[in-house]
């Protein structure tokens, strides 16, 4: 009994550097927020970005906290902010006073190069949202922040754009990288190591 548990607990360890592996890979860290924006329920904004590099991007953050819990939509517009091209939501946001990033539902959205995609968050209740000002140039794997001034959006069911403001809002967007081949053979070895465990007890 006592090898069987060790044996569990090698597992565990092994699936907890696994999950590592998984985490998000950041190919775009627009932070930190110098400042932040009270928005009320269907009011939200969004950050323009360059593309010059087709990548899959897989998750989007922003910086933000609702005062009294909520819900928040996800999307992304097209470069003249007349086309949706991407709506989630994520739904029983917990209250709190304290901002931080908060991700999207997990999605498959492709970046084609020479185009411009803005990213945006709305929420169906109040709101604090982390911004940038003055706004900095910032740049990394083929995606660009553009500097021009954030995009304003309301309606929470289907949002809409509703002109531009001065500052960045503070966004990461991020990939779900293969998991490490390393990883992948201890946690294969864990696994089989617990399946010969398990054998021998049924044989006993």
């Amino acid at each position: 009994m006592r090898k069987l548990s060790l044996t569990l607990l090698t597992l565990v360890a092994v699936a907890c550097l696994a999950t590592t592996a998984f985490a998000d890979n950041l190919v775009f860290d627009l932070s930190p927020a110098n400042g932040f924006t009270s928005r009320s329920a269907g009011s939200g904004l969004g950050q323009g970005v360059d593309v010059s590099t087709t990548q899959t991007i897989n998750d989007m953050q922003f910086y933000l906290n609702l005062p009294n819990g909520g819900d928040l939509k996800f999307f992304i517009f097209n470069g003249t902010n007349d086309s949706l091209l991407y709506l989630q939501e994520e739904t029983g946001i917990g209250a709190s006073q304290n901002p931080a990033w908060i991700s999207s539902p997990e999605f498959n959205f492709t970046l084609q190069a020479g185009s411009t995609y803005y990213f945006g968050v709305i929420s169906d209740a109040d709101a604090s949202i982390g911004y940038i000002f003055p706004p900095i140039s910032y740049s990394n794997n083929g995606l660009t922040a553009r500097t021009d001034g954030n995009s304003n959006y309301n309606g929470y069911g289907e949002p809409t754009f509703s002109g531009n403001g001065g500052a960045e809002v503070a966004l990461r967007l991020g990939t779900s990288p293969v998991p490490e081949p390393g990883s992948m053979m201890l946690m294969g070895t864990g696994v089989l190591g617990l399946a010969g465990v398990l054998r021998r007890k049924l044989m006993l």
